[in-house]
């Protein structure tokens, strides 16, 4: 009886063994992140696009439980970190977390990349640059409308600073089309910087300028802010969006924004498991809703913004025919 019993609970113990080794694969699949996950910056050390980086690694690895590293591959206005990437394994181990636009969509339409949007399973856009349209405080004008009305009136007298190739450069295109103007009708003048263009407008050398919001401040006191290329108002400036003004008008355009630090995955790692991706794409959130971490980041100077990756990605694809749009113009 008694061996009879023990070969029982042998065979008992046998299955129960057999079972959980059948199961460990499956288990295995679900453990995830159970390993190092790399944060490649497409952009050089320092940046803004870098500093992001390491501050959401920092924190994103204690609530993934994971150590996160980030690593630098600069070049090609971001073409060779974006290609580094992509040839990383898409299992969830490298993710792209740097200014996911417009340096990938540029890469793809100016450096030939042979990469697409749709390589690419954006998950958040964090930090993202907007548009202001300002212009110089002395001139008569209170509202883009009256600004717009002058310029009919006088086709060529107005001058308009930007910088090559810039996201402020399309959305000056773009603010001329849908007041039924050309580029012919007033003076684009190009600035190899921000800086430079700021100061002319500031100086009164043109009479309006369309560059970032956030490095506009330091001119504030000389300029008078008219709209903002965005969705929503910021907060820095009392002016309305540029979609606000135009619906007066029956017309309604597609800002472009500036860069957009955030992170990406592979879009093979997103199709071949779901559940990682949420995974991260949650943490990420969770850390974004954290006050102590965006009071981190806000005195970093950091923006701390969740669109998740349906807005993101619906954001960085409508910009992306845009830019194909001008992309023999604006340069």
């Amino acid at each position: 009886m008694r061996h009879k019993i023990l070969s029982m609970v042998s065979a008992a113990l046998f299955a129960a063994s057999t079972f959980a080794m059948a199961q460990a694969p499956a288990q295995a699949q679900t453990e995830w992140p159970d390993q190092q996950i790399t944060f490649v910056v497409a952009l050089g050390p320092g940046g803004s696009a870098d500093r992001t980086a390491r501050a959401v690694a920092q924190r994103l690895q204690e609530e993934l439980n994971v150590p996160i590293r980030v690593i630098n591959q600069k070049g090609g206005g971001g073409h060779v970190g974006h290609t580094y990437f992509l040839n990383m394994p898409d299992d969830g181990t490298f993710f792209l977390a740097t200014s996911i636009h417009p340096y990938i969509s540029n890469a793809i339409l100016q450096a030939g990349a042979d990469y697409s949007l749709d390589d690419f399973a954006f998950v958040n856009g964090q930090w993202t640059d907007v548009d202001l349209f300002a212009m110089n405080a002395e001139l008569p004008y209170q509202s883009l409308d009256e600004f717009m009305a002058a310029i009919k009136e006088n086709p060529g007298k107005f001058r308009i600073s930007v910088v090559p190739g810039s996201t402020g450069y399309i959305n000056t295109l773009q603010l001329l089309e849908a007041y039924d103007l050309s580029a012919d009708d007033v003076n684009i003048v190009t600035y190899e910087s921000g800086s430079a263009a700021r100061t002319a407008a500031a100086g009164g050398q043109v009479d309006m300028t369309v560059l970032g919001a956030d490095g506009s401040i330091s001119i504030a006191e000389y300029i008078r802010p008219l709209a903002i290329a965005a969705d929503k108002r910021v907060a820095i400036w009392d002016a309305p969006t540029l979609n606000e003004v135009l619906a007066k008008h029956g017309k309604k355009i597609a800002p472009l924004v500036g860069s957009m630090r955030g992170i990406a995955a592979h879009a093979s790692f997103k199709a071949k498991y779901p559940e990682r991706f949420k995974r991260f794409s949650d943490a990420y959130e969770a850390i974004l809703n954290d006050p102590a971490f965006v009071e981190t980041l806000k005195k970093q100077g950091i923006g701390s913004e969740w669109l998740g990756p349906e807005k993101t990605t619906e954001i960085i694809k409508s910009n992306f025919e845009t830019l194909q749009r001008f992309k023999d113009i604006a340069n």
